[in-house]
């Protein structure tokens, strides 16, 4: 009879303590695996917003691109503008082309870089001698952001430093055939030029080139001319 209590008692101490082995082995069991469970629940948290980010972003670059294609803000008749690539149907590269004077491009350009996402791909500037600017740029559409850099896509700044006849020099010119160039020094740089060269650093247009001088003319029609300077009698 005690030996039946005696089984009984352990038994029951037998189960008390399979019960805590079970429970500590679980215990274990979710200390090992939390760590790894709560990393792949924050990574899939983390995929979920990356997912939900991308949709709204290609949403957004989709609505630009409409607003682009079917283009309103730009009124101006010497404009041109045109969609040069879509993925999917989405325009992906947009360009514009026309002849203006420089204050109209800033204007143009402001205006669409107020309204859009753009990354200038390439740009084609070419001065006339009326001083408009004949312009092609080509852009790629981009993710519209609140925040955005200012560009500057302009040929040259629209207002110069007045001509400083020191900086310049004209050292000597070449006529082969029909064609004269000359060789020309802005401020230590050296550079040969012929008729219709443009000089960005001054932000002058070679007008005319002749044996003994060239004639620069500025953005606002305005001209300057250099000679050969003479030393001991002889041209440079």
């Amino acid at each position: 009879m005690f030996l039946s209590k005696y089984l009984k008692t352990n038994g029951a101490s037998l189960k008390n303590i399979k019960g805590s082995v079970v429970l500590l082995l679980l215990l274990l069991q979710i200390a090992v695996w939390y760590p790894f469970l709560s990393q792949a629940q924050d990574e899939l948290n983390r995929q979920s917003k990356l997912k939900a980010r991308a949709e709204s972003d290609w949403k957004k670059t989709q609505q630009q691109a409409i607003l682009l294609r079917d283009m309103y803000l730009l009124d101006e008749s010497w404009l041109q503008h045109r969609v040069e690539d879509a993925k999917n149907g989405v325009p992906t590269q947009w360009s514009i082309n026309g002849s203006a004077s420089l204050t109209e491009w800033q204007i143009v350009l402001e205006k669409i870089e107020t309204q859009f996402a753009l990354d200038l791909l390439a740009a084609s500037w070419q001065r006339g001698s009326n001083g408009y600017w004949q312009g092609h740029l080509l852009f790629a559409i981009k993710i519209p952001k609140a925040n955005r850099e200012y560009h500057d896509w302009l040929p040259t700044k629209l207002y110069m430093n007045r001509f400083e006849q020191k900086d310049w020099q004209l050292l000597s010119t070449m006529r082969i055939g029909d064609n004269t160039s000359a060789l020309v020094a802005y401020k230590n740089a050296r550079h040969w030029v012929s008729e219709g060269s443009w000089l960005p650093e001054a932000g002058l247009t070679v007008n005319e080139v002749s044996f003994d001088r060239v004639t620069l003319m500025a953005k606002d029609g305005s001209e300057n001319a250099l000679a050969v300077r003479e030393q001991g009698g002889r041209d440079d």
